[in-house]
């Protein structure tokens, strides 16, 4: 996926300046950002807020709240949300940096995998899953974006957290989307299940088992 140079002028809280964006989903985009008060790079998604003002404010100690959980139960494999701001009208959750690539940045340069490395890659999310779902913790939006292949080390999930702090459409990867989430409904375990599916599915055939149709809304009835 080629990278988006933009380069912010006014750095988020004054703090954090976005560089150039790594990835885009509905109603989300993570930047490569410098912390200038540490001097070292790091991972910056920028979130739509909800319309209601209560909403809003929830959302970012629920974020630290639910990521601190999870990477305590997986340990080094599910990125650590080292800070949130809410500012003008977004929520911006920072990540330490990770020193690996987005897997749809790796299908989009390299295509489909071959099935023992697709398989690989699924057992290392399986990993993450089964240890969060343990603790109870549920990801809820899993896709290609929020998963890191790292050389030589497991995959790093991100994006624990996020889940449901969007303004509408919640979903941010629709193609991903299990059938429960595309009719509304309370998600378990289940949801991520299947999204590991449609993961493993994208890895193998190149595209989502359920195609982009440019539309949240319009995607979800395919599923």
């Amino acid at each position: 996926m080629g990278r988006a140079h933009v380069s912010t002028e006014r750095p988020v809280a004054g703090r954090y300046r976005l560089v150039e964006i790594i990835h885009r989903e509905t109603n989300r985009v993570r930047w490569y950002a410098d912390d200038l008060q540490t001097g070292r790079p790091c991972l910056v998604t920028q979130v739509g807020l909800p319309r209601d003002a209560a909403g809003a404010h929830r959302a970012p100690s629920r974020v630290l709240r639910v990521t601190e959980s999870a990477a305590r139960l997986c340990p080094g494999r599910i990125a650590t949300v080292v800070d949130t701001v809410e500012e003008s009208g977004f929520l911006w959750a920072v990540t330490a940096w990770i020193d690996g690539t987005p897997l749809d940045e790796v299908l989009a340069e390299e295509g489909t995998f071959p099935p023992v490395r697709a398989a690989r890659i699924a057992l290392e999310l399986l990993d993450v899953l089964g240890a969060a779902h343990a603790g109870g913790v549920v990801h809820g939006e899993l896709s290609p974006g929020q998963v890191f292949l790292r050389e030589g080390d497991p995959a790093v999930v991100t994006g624990y957290g996020l889940a449901g702090t969007t303004s509408a459409p919640r979903l941010t990867a629709p193609s991903y989307a299990s059938p429960e989430q595309a009719r509304d409904e309370r998600i378990g375990p289940a949801a991520d299940l299947w999204a590991l599916g449609a993961i493993l599915y994208t890895m193998l055939e190149g595209r989502p088992p359920f195609r982009d149709r440019g539309r949240p809304e319009a995607t979800l009835k395919g599923v």
